[in-house]
């Protein structure tokens, strides 16, 4: 088993175990403070360096923790695989006897890289690889031995004895230094071990927090508590027992990272801190914004490409009183992780970068940053030469929102972006960027449950899975699913293909199985028994709208996102990647007089859902409904007015930065384009349908014998009910209650008027493969007041 190699773990001796185990409980609380063990040293294995894989936590008396699958309340030992590596535990041991390491073996189960395995040291033997696992043996109260061992014996991770334990108190490593030993007040199977609390050292304290400077200073670090050793490093890197301590005030003069532990005797590392401090060149001192500005400084350290992660520093400086400046209060400041992205767009001179913010452990760090809520991981999106209006991105998704949809938030800002070591300059100015939200599973984006390691059985199996349709990364096999190559989002496919996780693949393929059978059957229009059964028809329409009013040329065959709810149906969205739409430089979307700018009605399932003139009467229904809200033309060119506002003053230096220059000689040349190209779009669709009739009143309380009059095309007829049902029946035929308009409709009672118009002459052409001669239905309620 590659990276199993032996590393004794031998936590301070006996003669501490043995007083241990006399004492009474309600002596806990000296316990923890005075003794040894506590944060005991770890004595290496003369075999060679600490294995990758170790026993990381363990809780001996579990009463009100987690439960196993029987609801009952076990012990448990927590498995850690701190490489960078997937490593295949079968063969390995568990063991409580240090005469027989192989007392119990581990199944089948990968552990992928930073990653955690619980095993519940319950007495059951339970080895199943797609169930909890049991050992068959408990764990002592009173102290004992723990073990792992590979698969030829060989012990790697070792308590040799562990200390009596408490009740509902872990024991185990320090993070990143597994070393370092001791319990924790608050144990957390299968996640990383706990920084902070009364068993820690305290939290460094700087005299200053990070930001700009521009000229020579001291910092100073603090920390209370007797006998707490301060320990720091200056190049992003964690502190740990071996780093320098600190002495005396540290004086900056260049920009610099400074990370910062307290190390206390008798207690676990204390949480680390960090900052950086970014010196500023007199020739950047002037610059000035209406936006936000960002500087992201890697010291000089190795720059990321797209398949490889660098490391950065974010320093983010919000507009005060409109004004944005490198020297305004630092609104944010974080470590963290980027790398380029894109696909055509990553050949391009401005690269656009994925972000992903980080904790000193290198962890996701879910930060709030310009109104947008909490998140670790985003998108800074540099708009090309596809996008000279440089707004597509933020307009579609504002669209999208507005229609009640979750999409990507948006906010612009102005990077500098610094390589090289040394102080910020004028010359890092990196241009303007979109920073936006980048789609995940979470309560602020998408908002469906995670998939855990152990939701394995209905209704559990269910979801939430998040996909997309798209070109396929580096060693992807991706997911055939009914005629289309599907890409896993969430789990990512190497966590989706664990053998442990076998039934959680079994389940999405059969549905998406069951799906086609449905979609392709012979009673594939029947709600309960067709393909309604497996999507959410809501979400698709919008979906499909937005794409078809911005003409996405890339529309449901790249960067295509959908999701499927635990218990829900496939559910489309959310929206991702415009640049190439809304009269883009492409060529393919030039014309916004016809249909075919994107895939629309061809691509795999949507061309066989577009053959029910039921789901193409819903698009139509759809459509004819915004037409009145948010793609009304005022609505879509208030839009484009406030989101290109905001970039007028930054526009010229983001031309001169990268030589991109706008269409027709000017900045508002494009955005009269823009305009011109979705006011002929939204009139060539509206003349393709039939226009919804117009009622001579809005409803509400009205006196008997109130005469209502509607209005329509001349060629086409209304027909109206008056108690709420639809005048058009399933596929397209006249409903037997449907009344012909003829002239001003008497109200003697309450009503609920429906009316469509309609026109048999009036046909789709060049776009689905189906015509409607309905328009969309109006609707109002009338409450008729006595005389």
């Amino acid at each position: 088993m590659a990276g199993w190699r032996p590393s004794k773990r031998d936590i301070i001796g006996k003669p501490f175990s043995a007083r241990i185990m006399n004492l009474r409980r309600h002596h806990l609380a000296a316990l923890w403070l005075g003794l040894a063990w506590l944060a005991g040293p770890l004595a290496a294995h003369a075999a060679g360096a600490r294995s990758p894989v170790y026993i990381s936590e363990f809780l001996a008396e579990n009463r009100g923790g987690i439960k196993d699958e029987d609801g009952e309340h076990h012990g448990w030992i927590e498995i850690h695989n701190s490489g960078a590596k997937p490593v295949n535990l079968e063969g390995g041991f568990l063991t409580d006897s240090p005469t027989n390491p192989a007392k119990w073996r581990l199944p089948a189960v990968t552990l992928l890289p930073d990653k955690y395995l619980l095993v519940f040291a319950s007495g059951k033997n339970r080895t199943n690889p797609v169930g909890r696992l049991h050992t068959n043996f408990r764990l002592p109260k009173l102290g004992g031995y723990l073990a792992l061992a590979n698969p030829a014996g060989k012990v790697v991770s070792e308590f040799s004895p562990y200390p009596l334990q408490f009740t509902d108190i872990s024991f185990g490593c320090a993070r990143t230094e597994p070393e370092l030993t001791g319990p924790f007040l608050q144990p957390t199977p299968g996640k990383p071990n706990a920084i902070q609390g009364r068993l820690c050292a305290p939290e460094v304290r700087f005299s200053r927090p990070g930001g700009t400077f521009t000229e020579p200073w001291v910092l100073k670090l603090e920390c209370p508590g007797a006998g707490v050793v301060i320990r720091y490093t200056l190049d992003g890197a964690l502190p740990d027992s071996q780093s320098p301590i600190y002495e005396a005030p540290l004086r900056l003069t260049n920009s610099v990272q400074v990370t910062a532990r307290a190390y206390q005797k008798n207690r676990l590392p204390g949480p680390p801190a960090s900052a950086a401090y970014l010196l500023l060149h007199t020739n950047a001192l002037s610059f000035k914004s209406n936006l936000p500005l960002l500087i992201m400084d890697t010291f000089g350290r190795k720059r990321p490409t797209s398949a490889k992660s660098a490391a950065v520093h974010l320093t983010l400086f919000e507009p005060a009183n409109g004004v944005a400046t490198l020297t305004n209060p630092v609104a944010l400041s974080t470590r963290a992780g980027f790398h380029e992205r894109g696909s055509t767009s990553r050949g391009m001179p401005q690269r656009s970068f994925a972000l992903e913010f980080l904790d000193e452990f290198d962890d996701d760090r879910d930060l709030g940053l310009l109104g947008m809520p909490p998140g670790s991981d985003w998108v800074l999106y540099a708009p090309n030469s596809f996008d000279p209006v440089m707004i597509h991105n933020p307009f579609a998704h504002q669209l999208s929102r507005d229609m009640g949809c979750y999409s990507p938030r948006t906010r612009f800002v102005e990077v500098f972006l610094a390589r090289e070591p040394g102080p910020v300059t004028a010359d890092h100015y990196h241009g303007l960027y979109v920073l936006e939200e980048k789609i995940a599973i979470g309560k602020h984006r998408v908002n469906i449950d995670r998939l855990g390691a152990n939701d394995l059985q209905p209704p559990a199996v269910t979801g939430g899975y998040l996909l997309k349709i798209d070109r396929l990364g580096p060693g992807e096999q991706g997911l055939g699913a009914a005629g289309v190559q599907l890409v896993f989002v969430d789990p990512k496919e190497p966590v989706i293909r664990l053998p442990q996780r076998a039934p959680q693949l079994e389940y999405l393929r059969q549905y998406f199985r069951d799906f086609e059978r449905a979609l392709n059957g012979p009673h594939w229009k029947d709600p309960a028994a067709g393909y309604r059964a497996y999507l959410d028809e809501r979400a698709w329409i919008d979906f499909h709208v937005l794409e078809v009013l911005t003409g996405n040329v890339d529309a449901l065959a790249l960067s295509t996102y959908f999701y499927k709810p635990r218990g829900g149906k496939i559910t489309f969205g959310p929206h991702w990647d415009f640049d190439r739409a809304l009269g883009s430089t492409d060529g393919r979307d030039a014309n916004p007089r016809h249909w075919q700018t994107g895939p629309y009605f061809g691509a795999a399932w949507w061309n066989r859902l577009f053959q029910d003139v039921d789901f193409w009467q819903l698009w139509v229904d759809r459509w004819q409904e915004l037409r009145r809200t948010h793609f009304s033309q005022p609505n879509l060119e208030g839009l484009i007015d406030r989101l290109t506002g905001e970039l007028r003053e930054a526009q010229p230096r983001q031309a001169r930065r990268w030589g991109l220059q706008p269409r027709g000689g000017s900045y508002q040349s494009e955005i009269n384009h823009m305009k011109n190209w979705l006011s002929n779009r939204v009139d060539f669709i509206d003349r393709q349908l039939t226009p919804p009739p117009r009622l001579s009143h809005a409803g509400g309380a009205v006196a008997a014998g109130f005469t209502l009059a509607l209005s329509g095309a001349t060629n086409a007829v209304i027909y109206y009910t008056l108690d709420g049902s639809d005048p058009r029946l399933p596929q397209g035929g006249i409903a037997a209650n449907a009344v012909p308009y003829a002239g001003p409709i008497v109200l003697r009672s309450n009503a609920q008027v429906v009316a469509r118009a309609h026109n048999p002459k009036q046909h789709q052409t060049g776009g689905p493969p189906v015509s409607t001669p309905w328009s969309s239905p109006v609707s109002a309620r009338f409450t008729v007041k006595p005389r």
